[in-house]
């Protein structure tokens, strides 16, 4: 997988919307808190755009900004300002010849999920999961997360670094990421490159020409503010498809304002223990990536991931 260089202060990076529009007002804030990382910004003009309140301007307009920001040589990094809805809009539009030969840093999640896997399969470019500028930049922008993303991006090629949640307010330690089942898993190492992203994305990509390959891999899953019976649903979707046969093993990153608005008594993590009661791989959760806010672990999509099982203690290693 091809991950390009760390980035330097003063580099431009592109900003766009890949997704769904942001308001007039936030244009300025994108720039300042952009700069303020360090980097230089350039505006798409999907910035701008707004149809239906959901899209940031026709496809052709997002294709186009992507477009010019993978061939100016002189943009360094690529910010995806927000999720929403309508991104997978792009993904027969794109020229993914152009994209694997002009490398960027690449960040977004939610609904650039499609992206990211498309990316990272098309185009053998590593993806970060991670902090989006109106998203997560603005008034929530936790030190331990802007530390995360600068420290994923910074990090070189074959240099190894381990995943690192923020830290529990009442215990005072980092917390913990834990083994759902535990079976005979302890004392066990799995390894693959790391995929995935949102949920709900990734079960759209199921049947199409952009389907998520997880064969040999390990397995992110994330999600926000859904019924626990559809989760139930996609969750069943991905295991129909094989995703959960093909995979190493799956890592849950944290399901924000998921609720059983049905049942109070069955909730999200009894759902899972029963869903994979006879799953014979390991499933780790506990990882604080995804919408919760303020703190996001940034994720590298696409490259080595080993994740160390012990009795005490469970260990995530990522590698570019």
């Amino acid at each position: 997988m091809n991950f390009p260089g760390p980035l330097k202060q003063g580099d431009k990076v592109f900003l766009v919307c890949t997704s769904s529009p942001i308001l007039g007002e936030d244009i300025e804030k994108c720039k300042e808190v952009v700069k303020k990382l360090g980097f230089e910004p350039v505006l798409g003009e999907s910035l701008f755009e707004d149809i239906g309140g959901y899209m940031a301007g026709t496809p052709e307009i997002r294709v186009k900004d992507l477009h010019r920001a993978f061939s100016d040589d002189e943009i360094k990094g690529i910010f995806c300002v927000k999720g929403g809805f309508s991104a997978s809009q792009l993904l027969d539009k794109l020229d993914y010849e152009l994209i694997k030969n002009n490398p960027k840093v690449f960040v977004g999640y939610s609904d650039v999920t499609n992206l990211n896997i498309v990316f990272n399969q098309k185009c053998n470019l590593g993806t970060f999961h991670g902090p989006m500028v109106k998203s997560n930049m603005f008034d929530d922008f936790s030190n331990f997360t802007k530390k995360s993303f600068l420290e994923a991006l910074d990090k070189k090629k074959g240099e190894k670094w381990k995943f690192e949640n923020p830290i529990d307010e009442e215990s005072g330690l980092e917390k913990k990421i834990l083994l759902l089942n535990k079976k005979d898993f302890e004392n066990k190492k799995i390894s693959g490159e790391i995929v995935g992203g949102n949920l709900s994305i990734i079960v759209t990509t199921l049947g199409t020409d952009y389907e998520i390959d997880a064969k040999g891999k390990i397995l992110f899953i994330e999600e926000i503010e859904e019924e626990i019976s559809r989760i139930d649903r996609m969750m069943t979707h991905l295991k129909y498809a094989g995703k959960f046969d093909d995979c190493n093993g799956v890592l849950f990153g944290n399901f924000a304002g998921c609720e059983n608005t049905y049942g109070e008594n069955y909730e999200l993590m009894d759902l899972f223990k029963d869903f994979f009661k006879d799953y014979e791989k390991p499933v780790i959760y506990g990882l604080e990536s995804g919408h919760e806010k303020p703190d996001l672990v940034t994720v590298p999509l696409g490259a080595k991931c080993s994740v160390e099982i012990w009795e005490d203690e469970n260990k995530i290693y990522f590698e570019k």
